[in-house]
Protein backbone atom coordinates (compact mmCIF):
# COMPACT_ATOMS: atom_id res chain seq x y z
CA UNK A 1 0.00 0.00 0.00
CA UNK A 2 1.22 3.60 -0.62
CA UNK A 3 1.77 3.68 -3.92
CA UNK A 4 -0.78 4.16 -6.84
CA UNK A 5 -3.00 1.77 -7.98
CA UNK A 6 -1.64 0.72 -11.74
CA UNK A 7 -4.72 0.37 -14.42
CA UNK A 8 -3.83 -3.32 -14.51
CA UNK A 9 -4.41 -3.73 -10.64
CA UNK A 10 -7.60 -2.05 -11.00
CA UNK A 11 -8.70 -4.10 -13.48
CA UNK A 12 -8.08 -7.52 -11.81
CA UNK A 13 -9.57 -5.53 -8.45
CA UNK A 14 -12.69 -4.67 -10.18
CA UNK A 15 -12.79 -8.48 -11.48
CA UNK A 16 -12.34 -9.81 -8.09
CA UNK A 17 -15.46 -7.48 -6.89
CA UNK A 18 -13.36 -4.81 -4.98
CA UNK A 19 -15.35 -1.73 -6.17
CA UNK A 20 -14.49 1.30 -4.97
CA UNK A 21 -17.25 3.57 -2.71
CA UNK A 22 -18.69 6.92 -4.35
CA UNK A 23 -16.32 8.72 -1.54
CA UNK A 24 -13.48 6.55 -1.34
CA UNK A 25 -10.15 8.00 -2.27
CA UNK A 26 -7.30 5.65 -3.74
CA UNK A 27 -5.58 5.35 -0.59
CA UNK A 28 -8.83 4.24 1.00
CA UNK A 29 -9.57 2.02 -1.12
CA UNK A 30 -6.13 0.43 -1.01
CA UNK A 31 -6.53 0.21 2.64
CA UNK A 32 -9.62 -1.65 2.20
CA UNK A 33 -8.95 -4.23 0.08
CA UNK A 34 -5.83 -5.34 2.09
CA UNK A 35 -8.00 -5.15 4.80
CA UNK A 36 -10.42 -7.84 3.07
CA UNK A 37 -8.30 -10.00 2.12
CA UNK A 38 -6.44 -9.83 5.38
CA UNK A 39 -9.43 -11.06 7.17
CA UNK A 40 -10.20 -13.55 4.55
CA UNK A 41 -6.88 -15.07 5.51
CA UNK A 42 -6.94 -14.74 8.99
CA UNK A 43 -10.53 -13.87 10.71
CA UNK A 44 -10.61 -12.79 14.18
CA UNK A 45 -11.18 -15.52 16.90
CA UNK A 46 -14.86 -15.28 16.78
CA UNK A 47 -14.92 -16.03 13.08
CA UNK A 48 -12.10 -18.81 13.10
CA UNK A 49 -14.48 -21.51 15.18
CA UNK A 50 -17.95 -21.25 12.82
CA UNK A 51 -18.58 -23.17 9.96
CA UNK A 52 -17.34 -21.65 6.78
CA UNK A 53 -18.78 -21.96 3.42
CA UNK A 54 -16.31 -23.97 1.58
CA UNK A 55 -14.84 -22.94 -1.75
CA UNK A 56 -16.72 -25.31 -4.07
CA UNK A 57 -19.87 -23.86 -2.75
CA UNK A 58 -18.93 -20.49 -4.41
CA UNK A 59 -18.28 -21.91 -8.30
CA UNK A 60 -21.42 -21.61 -9.83
CA UNK A 61 -22.43 -18.10 -8.25
CA UNK A 62 -18.97 -17.07 -9.09
CA UNK A 63 -19.98 -18.29 -13.51
CA UNK A 64 -23.02 -16.40 -12.08
CA UNK A 65 -21.99 -13.30 -11.23
CA UNK A 66 -19.03 -12.91 -13.94
CA UNK A 67 -21.96 -12.79 -16.55
CA UNK A 68 -24.34 -10.66 -14.50
CA UNK A 69 -22.23 -8.03 -13.18
CA UNK A 70 -18.48 -8.51 -14.42
CA UNK A 71 -16.88 -10.03 -11.00
CA UNK A 72 -16.60 -13.07 -9.19
CA UNK A 73 -16.41 -12.95 -5.44
CA UNK A 74 -13.21 -13.17 -3.41
CA UNK A 75 -12.27 -12.47 -0.03
CA UNK A 76 -15.62 -12.72 1.24
CA UNK A 77 -15.91 -14.45 4.98
CA UNK A 78 -19.03 -16.63 4.63
CA UNK A 79 -20.40 -19.12 7.51
CA UNK A 80 -23.35 -21.03 7.96
CA UNK A 81 -24.93 -20.30 11.04
CA UNK A 82 -29.02 -19.38 12.45
CA UNK A 83 -27.84 -16.97 14.93
CA UNK A 84 -29.69 -13.86 15.53
CA UNK A 85 -31.59 -14.34 11.86
CA UNK A 86 -35.02 -13.19 11.68
CA UNK A 87 -37.69 -16.37 11.06
CA UNK A 88 -37.82 -15.21 7.42
CA UNK A 89 -33.89 -14.60 6.62
CA UNK A 90 -32.66 -17.16 4.98
CA UNK A 91 -29.19 -15.14 4.81
CA UNK A 92 -27.75 -11.69 6.00
CA UNK A 93 -24.95 -9.42 5.16
CA UNK A 94 -23.39 -8.04 8.12
CA UNK A 95 -21.10 -4.71 7.68
CA UNK A 96 -17.85 -4.43 10.12
CA UNK A 97 -17.18 -1.17 10.50
CA UNK A 98 -13.15 -1.38 10.45
CA UNK A 99 -10.53 2.01 10.36
CA UNK A 100 -9.74 1.00 6.57
CA UNK A 101 -13.13 0.56 5.45
CA UNK A 102 -16.58 -1.44 5.48
CA UNK A 103 -15.52 -4.94 5.85
CA UNK A 104 -18.36 -7.69 4.95
CA UNK A 105 -19.74 -10.75 6.23
CA UNK A 106 -22.08 -13.21 4.87
CA UNK A 107 -24.29 -15.57 6.66
CA UNK A 108 -26.26 -18.29 5.73
CA UNK A 109 -29.14 -20.77 7.40
CA UNK A 110 -27.65 -24.08 8.39
CA UNK A 111 -30.44 -26.00 5.79
CA UNK A 112 -28.56 -24.54 2.89
CA UNK A 113 -25.44 -26.74 3.66
CA UNK A 114 -27.55 -29.67 1.69
CA UNK A 115 -28.09 -26.65 -1.29
CA UNK A 116 -31.60 -25.68 -0.44
CA UNK A 117 -33.69 -24.46 2.41
CA UNK A 118 -37.05 -25.65 2.44
CA UNK A 119 -37.32 -25.62 -1.29
CA UNK A 120 -38.14 -22.29 -1.64
CA UNK A 121 -34.28 -20.61 -1.98
CA UNK A 122 -31.08 -22.66 -3.46
CA UNK A 123 -27.97 -22.18 -1.95
CA UNK A 124 -26.44 -20.71 -5.23
CA UNK A 125 -29.12 -18.22 -6.00
CA UNK A 126 -28.91 -16.66 -1.69
CA UNK A 127 -24.70 -16.60 -2.14
CA UNK A 128 -25.00 -14.87 -5.22
CA UNK A 129 -27.73 -12.81 -3.55
CA UNK A 130 -25.34 -11.85 -0.25
CA UNK A 131 -22.14 -11.41 -2.69
CA UNK A 132 -23.91 -8.64 -4.18
CA UNK A 133 -24.24 -6.68 -1.06
CA UNK A 134 -20.82 -7.78 -0.09
CA UNK A 135 -19.02 -6.21 -3.70
CA UNK A 136 -20.93 -2.98 -3.03
CA UNK A 137 -20.47 -2.74 0.79
CA UNK A 138 -18.93 0.82 0.48
CA UNK A 139 -22.15 1.97 -1.39
CA UNK A 140 -25.06 3.58 0.97
CA UNK A 141 -27.27 3.41 -2.09
CA UNK A 142 -31.17 1.95 -0.78
CA UNK A 143 -33.05 2.71 -3.51
CA UNK A 144 -31.10 0.15 -6.14
CA UNK A 145 -29.14 -2.13 -3.93
CA UNK A 146 -32.33 -4.82 -3.74
CA UNK A 147 -32.41 -4.53 -7.39
CA UNK A 148 -29.08 -5.52 -8.04
CA UNK A 149 -29.23 -7.99 -5.61
CA UNK A 150 -32.45 -9.75 -6.61
CA UNK A 151 -31.67 -9.33 -10.31
CA UNK A 152 -29.24 -12.21 -9.64
CA UNK A 153 -32.56 -14.51 -9.10
CA UNK A 154 -33.17 -17.68 -11.38
CA UNK A 155 -36.70 -16.44 -11.30
CA UNK A 156 -38.42 -14.03 -12.96
CA UNK A 157 -41.09 -13.41 -10.58
CA UNK A 158 -38.03 -12.31 -7.96
CA UNK A 159 -36.43 -10.67 -10.06
CA UNK A 160 -39.51 -7.97 -10.43
CA UNK A 161 -40.85 -8.46 -7.01
CA UNK A 162 -38.19 -8.99 -5.01
CA UNK A 163 -37.01 -5.73 -4.56
CA UNK A 164 -40.40 -4.57 -2.89
CA UNK A 165 -38.56 -3.98 0.61
CA UNK A 166 -35.46 -1.97 1.19
CA UNK A 167 -34.78 -2.23 4.80
CA UNK A 168 -35.51 -5.55 7.19
CA UNK A 169 -37.70 -3.58 9.11
CA UNK A 170 -40.36 -2.86 6.45
CA UNK A 171 -41.05 -6.74 6.70
CA UNK A 172 -41.42 -6.65 10.20
CA UNK A 173 -43.37 -3.34 9.71
CA UNK A 174 -45.69 -5.10 7.58
CA UNK A 175 -45.97 -8.33 8.83
CA UNK A 176 -46.62 -6.68 12.26
CA UNK A 177 -49.82 -4.42 11.06
CA UNK A 178 -51.27 -7.83 9.15
CA UNK A 179 -50.54 -9.52 12.85
CA UNK A 180 -52.70 -6.85 14.16
CA UNK A 181 -55.08 -6.69 11.66
CA UNK A 182 -55.99 -9.85 11.50
CA UNK A 183 -57.28 -9.78 15.49
CA UNK A 184 -58.61 -6.64 15.06
CA UNK A 185 -60.83 -7.53 11.49
CA UNK A 186 -58.95 -3.91 10.00
CA UNK A 187 -56.68 -5.06 6.98
CA UNK A 188 -56.81 -1.30 6.06
CA UNK A 189 -52.83 -0.46 7.45
CA UNK A 190 -51.23 -3.44 6.26
CA UNK A 191 -52.96 -2.94 2.43
CA UNK A 192 -52.03 0.89 2.45
CA UNK A 193 -48.35 -0.31 3.12
CA UNK A 194 -48.36 -2.80 0.23
CA UNK A 195 -50.10 -0.18 -2.38
CA UNK A 196 -46.93 2.30 -0.93
CA UNK A 197 -44.34 -0.14 -1.41
CA UNK A 198 -46.08 -1.53 -5.08
CA UNK A 199 -46.07 1.56 -6.39
CA UNK A 200 -42.63 2.38 -5.38
CA UNK A 201 -41.49 -0.59 -6.62
CA UNK A 202 -43.08 0.29 -10.37
CA UNK A 203 -41.37 3.77 -10.37
CA UNK A 204 -38.26 2.09 -9.72
CA UNK A 205 -38.51 -0.75 -12.09
CA UNK A 206 -39.20 2.36 -14.52
CA UNK A 207 -36.31 4.49 -13.38
CA UNK A 208 -33.98 1.83 -14.12
CA UNK A 209 -35.02 0.47 -17.12
CA UNK A 210 -35.25 4.31 -18.84
CA UNK A 211 -31.55 4.89 -16.88
CA UNK A 212 -30.35 1.12 -18.99
CA UNK A 213 -32.16 2.80 -21.97
CA UNK A 214 -30.28 5.95 -21.88
CA UNK A 215 -26.71 4.28 -21.26
CA UNK A 216 -27.57 1.90 -24.32
CA UNK A 217 -26.73 5.10 -26.20
CA UNK A 218 -23.47 5.07 -25.48
CA UNK A 219 -22.80 1.48 -24.90
CA UNK A 220 -24.61 -1.57 -27.41
CA UNK A 221 -23.36 -3.84 -24.94
CA UNK A 222 -26.27 -5.42 -22.19
CA UNK A 223 -23.32 -7.13 -19.84
CA UNK A 224 -21.43 -3.51 -19.66
CA UNK A 225 -24.55 -2.00 -19.12
CA UNK A 226 -25.86 -3.90 -16.15
CA UNK A 227 -21.78 -3.77 -15.12
CA UNK A 228 -21.63 -0.09 -15.38
CA UNK A 229 -24.79 0.88 -13.37
CA UNK A 230 -23.47 -2.13 -10.79
CA UNK A 231 -21.20 0.39 -9.83
CA UNK A 232 -23.30 4.08 -9.86
CA UNK A 233 -24.92 5.67 -7.17
CA UNK A 234 -28.68 6.01 -6.87
CA UNK A 235 -28.51 9.86 -7.78
CA UNK A 236 -26.48 8.77 -10.87
CA UNK A 237 -29.18 6.19 -12.06
CA UNK A 238 -31.62 8.67 -11.88
CA UNK A 239 -29.79 11.04 -13.90
CA UNK A 240 -29.23 8.79 -16.49
CA UNK A 241 -33.32 8.08 -16.39
CA UNK A 242 -33.43 11.39 -17.01
CA UNK A 243 -31.04 11.32 -19.98
CA UNK A 244 -28.61 13.50 -18.40
CA UNK A 245 -25.17 11.49 -19.10
CA UNK A 246 -22.59 11.17 -16.20
CA UNK A 247 -20.14 14.14 -16.31
CA UNK A 248 -16.35 12.55 -16.11
CA UNK A 249 -15.17 12.08 -12.69
CA UNK A 250 -11.61 11.88 -11.47
CA UNK A 251 -12.58 9.59 -8.94
CA UNK A 252 -10.98 5.71 -8.71
CA UNK A 253 -14.38 4.76 -8.96
CA UNK A 254 -14.91 5.90 -12.48
CA UNK A 255 -11.22 5.55 -13.61
CA UNK A 256 -12.38 1.68 -13.21
CA UNK A 257 -15.44 1.88 -15.31
CA UNK A 258 -13.50 3.92 -17.73
CA UNK A 259 -10.75 1.39 -17.85
CA UNK A 260 -12.87 -1.70 -17.73
CA UNK A 261 -16.53 -0.45 -19.89
CA UNK A 262 -15.57 2.35 -22.58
Amino acid sequence: MGTAVTDQELLALNQKGFIPGPDETEMEFQARVHAAETFFRAPPAEFQEMDRVPQPHWDWVSHHLQEIYDFKPHSIVAFYSNRKLAPWQGAASWIIDSKPGPLCVVQLRKGFRKGSFLRLYSRDEILAHEAVHAARCAFQEPKNEEFFAYFTSSARWRRVLGPILRRPWEALLFLTSTAIGAVIGNFIPPTILLTLALTRLIRQHIRFNKASKNLMARIKDKKKIRAILFRLTDKEIEELSQGRMIEDDQTIRFRTIRLAYF
